[in-house]
């Protein structure tokens, strides 16, 4: 079977002329000409005109497994995933020790969730990897093996993996960064030690910066640039977009950094929202430094954090004025060059100062702001009534599940025995059968549990409209998560942590009216969902309350936060135009 379809590719059809009775035949030259004509169309984008260039190349050479490989990215670059995995494990027949397609066919695995096998895939192209030969290949590889591990809810495997790839260079800002977020999601982690490995990160990428020419007029138009890889239909894009639809022109003017490869109809919306756009993907950060001070940037915000694409090595580089960090990640960046870190008075009480590098400035409200994907809500009765049982669930990543949440939700189930407990966004294989066997432990039942992958839009928001109740976990709360929730009118419990990234469910919760869904134990956690299980009226009321008053809430109010954002940034701008004049 493989044969004929090794056939099929390189002949784009069906044909049965194998390439190998001519290659003896043919001289180098034409061979090399194909490949650099194959290499130059893929710089450029040319996806499909790169595969037929392959193709000629494979009826001249059919026996290398380099052009093998890297007919498959671009046949997996086109959407063709079946044929590119066919390419590379021809590839890798041909050479079992060729790292790149291990690597190739690791990702591809890993995109349609056939994680053992990817992470098998990964483990193997790490074992022929030499960084030092391709750095790239040695980086991608660790990472997203870390990250799979991540997700399969395996944080101390990723942080063994990520930890053996900084003994060998130490200085790789993206593995740091992935450490950092694992260590950050992480339950029983020391506040201290969590402080001093991002204090370590920032002093690695610590450097000199050139001064700023900006005009120091404190009450002119000031020039905001964002910087983020998620600027399409990503979580944080529909807390970003009320910030953009509602800001107030005359005062400000915006410029998007964009860091990342997803174009769809969010990118678009946030593009025609911005007053500039600047693709910096392709820029390193000496480059997207140059362009941002020709931009005559004031102050320039990092959506990132410590997750995937950030650019925070660039804002080491300084070069805005004013920078501050918001949104994107539950922890400092770590850096002095990042001046303030946006927050809120919920998830950042008084005293939690002592935890960041950056000074904290606190929205009057909530620090989030959900711009729902449409108008209305789609109608979502509670499930009780035609069910007859009580169904609770949760719809955050499965790297926030872990034991010890498992058992107060195991609690939560034998206090309410008739309940079901639906999971979604649970990845299949290991992930699933780690989590099975966790609440199989605290003796529950297989057939109370639902445990789904990933779903598509229509389908993830048709499951809240199995759920009732959904439990924030614990001690990584949800964020977008818990406003999409509510906005599909199920209530949320949350347990309040002592940390930003245990107190987010805390900030969303007492700011559109469901304060009373706040817990202050584990025990009265499980209490507060007990006795709301027991209530079937009271759970009708509370979800037709919920659909009524949130869109009124400051959650939901765009034009209030974006002014309230816009104040803290004029606050700050003032600020540095009085230290340049003291200066002057």
């Amino acid at each position: 079977m493989l044969k004929n379809l090794l056939k099929k590719l390189m002949r784009g059809g069906a044909g049965d002329s194998p390439a190998a009775d001519i290659e003896t035949a043919v001289p180098i030259d034409p061979l090399r000409s194909w490949l650099i004509r194959a290499s130059e169309l893929a710089g450029a984008g040319e996806h499909a005109a790169s595969v037929e260039c392959y193709r000629e190349c494979l009826e001249l050479q059919s026996q290398d497994s380099r052009i093998w490989c890297n007919f498959g990215a671009e046949l997996d670059a086109i959407g063709q995933a079946g044929e590119a995995e066919a390419a590379y494990l021809h590839a890798l027949q041909l050479d079992p020790a060729l790292a790149q397609a291990w690597y190739n066919l690791g990702r591809m695995q890993q995109e349609s969730g056939r994680e053992g096998e990817s992470e098998s895939s990964y483990r193997s192209a790490l074992k022929l990897l030499d960084a030092e030969r391709d750095y790239e290949t040695w980086q991608l590889t660790y990472s997203n093996l870390g990250l799979l591990l991540q997700k399969q809810g395996r944080p101390r495997d990723a942080l063994t993996l990520y930890r053996e790839a900084l003994a060998r260079m130490p200085s790789d800002a993206g593995l740091r960064s992935n450490l950092l977020f694992a260590l950050t999601t992480m339950p029983d982690i020391d506040a201290d030690e969590l402080l001093r490995e991002h204090l370590a990160w920032g002093r690695l990428q610590a450097c000199e910066h050139a001064p700023h020419a900006n005009p120091p007029d404190p009450e002119r138009r000031i020039r905001v640039g964002y910087v983020s890889a998620d600027f399409h239909r990503h979580p944080l894009a529909f807390h970003f977009l009320p910030l953009l639809l509602n800001r107030d022109r005359a005062r400000t003017e915006v410029i998007c950094y964009y860091s990342g490869a997803t174009q769809d109809e969010m990118t678009a919306q946030l593009q025609r929202c911005a007053d500039h756009w600047r693709d910096i993907r392709y820029l390193n950060d000496a480059d997207a430094d140059a362009l941002i001070r020709r931009d005559g940037i004031d102050i320039l915000v990092d959506l990132s954090g410590h997750t995937a694409g950030n650019r925070l090595p660039l804002f080491a580089r300084k070069p805005a004025p004013v920078q501050l960090t918001y949104l994107g990640y539950a922890n400092t960046t770590g850096l002095h060059s990042m001046d303030y870190r946006i927050s809120d008075a919920y998830a950042d009480p008084p005293g939690t100062e002592v935890r960041y590098v950056e000074k904290l400035l606190r929205m009057p409200h909530s620090l989030w702001c959900y711009q729902p994907p449409q108008a209305a809500a789609p109608d979502n009765p509670a499930p009780v009534l035609a069910n007859g049982h009580v169904t609770f669930g949760s719809f955050n990543a499965a790297y926030k599940l872990h034991p010890g949440l498992i058992k107060v939700w195991a609690d939560i189930l034998r206090a309410v025995p008739d309940s079901r407990l639906l999971l979604v966004n649970v990845p299949t294989e290991a992930a699933r059968e780690r989590i099975s066997a966790w609440f199989n432990a605290e003796g529950i039942a297989e057939d109370r549990i639902e445990l789904q992958a990933r779903l598509p839009s229509a389908e993830y928001w048709a499951a809240h409209r199995r759920v009732d109740l959904a439990l924030d976990p614990f001690p990584c709360n949800g964020g977008a998560t818990t406003c999409e929730t509510l906005w599909l009118g199920v209530p949320v419990i949350t347990l309040a942590g002592d940390s930003f990234v245990g107190r987010a469910g805390l900030s969303l919760l007492s700011n559109c009216g469901l304060a009373h869904m706040i817990a202050a134990s584990t025990q009265e956690y499980v209490a507060l969902a007990a006795e709301l299980a027991g209530d079937p009226a009271r759970l009708v009321a509370m979800r037709k309350t919920l659909q009524e008053s949130l869109p009124g809430s400051s959650l939901l109010d765009g034009q209030t936060f974006a002014r309230a954002m816009e104040a803290q940034y004029r606050t700050i701008w003032r600020h540095w135009c009085e230290q340049e004049r003291e200066h002057a």
